[in-house]
């Protein structure tokens, strides 16, 4: 507990006209268990709190930044350490701590700080070495609906229970999560997401009804499509395919010897460093199909679902601007649901050509990685745990030449097929980089030259054609691209 930092504060504590207490993050990362290097400091301060605020970034040399003046709350954010000053609410320490959100978040010690005089009036301390995360009270999701989703937040990162009462008061409260700005909730669903286990995570959220009512657009998914999916419909199978990219993710190694680390830094590629492709590729996961209810349709006694891939990814817009994510992971998100079936689509054809891998990657570029990390989930989502198992040591095959008849069920043989077309267009981008995004051999100066054209669309078109001439292998060379322009303009 005594770091340079906390030794700092509790310097200037001495010569404050009023009390200083050490409350929240630290405390609890302490009580379970957490001895790394202390980052993020809370205190909350009798007297006043800006008075003590200015003095701390001063002795810190860190920036003073007022978070809320009418509760008088303040940040000093310094080089690798950021601490958070705030009025105590109320009219003691134990009524502040009384407006906490949960027990292991309502601990407070008095500075100069010794372990025996800890302040823990809702047994926060016994919460954390049991691993339980429980609300402090009935109002604490009445007062700030976002503590719902902070909940399972606290319960991801933390590896925390969120314990049956305080699950039930989510429940009840639950419609309440539409009322905090979409910024807000964004902020929490992130958390979730980067979590090894994002899907248990969400499963939980929708066994309390909160899921839905975070993504209301998905409530229809849950009864729609049960003949192939069991009870709980697409919305049961979108989970299941965000556990699958949990486990795609968290193996990329195990899956992929041969190149798996180059996947998990190709994910990121084209990204900026604030968007995390992880969590991107987890929220596709759970959107892909969210248009499939309005699409369904029995043709000729059997259930569509023609479309849904381009209403999906329209939909996945409108849901993404309310809850406030950015222009890249909108866009990222939308390219991933809206192509979501086109390695499907190759599979059916039998033969993956090379003309079909340049126009993959041609149409999405460094999204297609993020896309296929999605087709995979989609498609290992078919199997259970023990069949899948069974055929990843051979997804890396080539699809056109591997043998597959030794799955003995139709649906593992099917399933092993799609992994291959996955996997080999992962192999193409990463392997064969040059094959798949040629480098100009012409520029447009030269074709124009050559075809004795003006600039205009036709000198894209020749280009895009020359492009795929080379990634079909049938040009080489600078002589074999002016032989085949003038082929092109005959």
């Amino acid at each position: 507990m005594r770091s340079p930092a906390l030794r700092d504060l509790e310097h200037l504590a001495k010569d404050h006209k009023g009390e200083v207490y050490l409350v929240g993050g630290v405390l609890r990362d302490q009580a379970l268990g957490d001895c790394s290097a202390v980052h993020d400091i809370d205190l909350a301060i009798s007297g006043s709190a800006k008075n003590f605020a200015q003095r701390v970034a001063q002795k810190l040399k860190g920036t003073l930044i007022v978070l809320h003046a009418e509760t008088r709350i303040y940040r000093i954010a310094a080089k690798t350490l950021q601490v958070d000053v705030a009025q105590i609410q109320g009219a003691s320490i134990d009524e502040d701590l009384a407006r906490r959100d949960f027990t292991i978040n309502a601990m407070a010690a008095k500075f100069p700080i010794k372990d025996e005089d800890l302040i823990d009036p809702f047994n926060g301390r016994r919460d954390a070495k049991r691993k339980i995360l429980r609300a402090t009270g009935p109002r604490v999701f009445s007062e700030d609906p976002l503590r719902m989703l902070r909940a399972f937040r606290l319960a991801a990162t933390l590896g925390l229970k969120i314990e049956a009462a305080t699950r039930e008061r989510i429940h009840r409260h639950r419609k309440k999560i539409a009322t905090p700005a979409g910024e807000r909730i964004r902020t929490e669903l992130l958390g979730i997401l980067r979590a090894d286990n994002s899907a248990a995570h969400l499963r939980a959220m929708d066994a309390c009804g909160l899921l839905t009512a975070v993504f209301p657009e998905l409530e229809k998914s849950r009864c729609c499509a049960e003949v192939y999916y069991g009870k709980g419909g697409v919305l049961k199978h979108s989970l299941a395919v965000v556990e699958r990219a949990d486990q795609l993710i968290a193996n990329l190694a195990d899956i992929y010897p041969a190149w798996g680390d180059k996947f998990k830094n190709d994910l990121a590629n084209g990204l900026s460093a604030n968007a995390n492709p992880q969590v991107l590729v987890r929220l596709a996961c759970l959107l892909h199909d969210v248009s499939k209810p309005a699409c369904a349709k029995m043709i000729k006694g059997r259930l569509r679902f023609f479309g849904h891939e381009a209403q999906g990814a329209v939909l996945s817009v409108e849901i993404l601007k309310r809850l406030r994510f950015s222009s890249e992971e909108i866009e990222t998100v939308r390219l991933c649901i809206h192509h979501h079936l086109r390695p499907g689509n190759l599979a059916a054809s039998g033969v993956v050509s090379d003309k079909a891998v340049f126009r993959f990657f041609r149409d999405l570029g460094d999204h297609g990685v993020r896309l296929l990390a999605v087709c995979w989930a989609d498609h290992a989502s078919y199997l259970g745990p023990n069949a899948l198992r069974a055929i990843l040591p051979r997804i890396a095959e080539d699809p056109h030449t591997s043998d597959r008849s030794r799955p003995r069920s139709q649906e593992a043989r099917k399933t092993l097929f799609h992994l291959q077309i996955v996997s080999y267009l992962l192999n193409q981008w990463i392997n064969r980089r040059d094959h798949v995004r040629p480098r100009k051999i012409l520029d447009g100066t030269e074709i124009m030259k050559t075809l004795k054209i003006p600039a205009g669309p036709a000198v894209g078109n020749a280009l895009a054609a020359l492009l795929e001439a080379q990634a079909e292998g049938k040009v080489k060379n600078r002589s074999d691209a002016l032989r085949f322009l003038k082929k092109l303009k005959q």
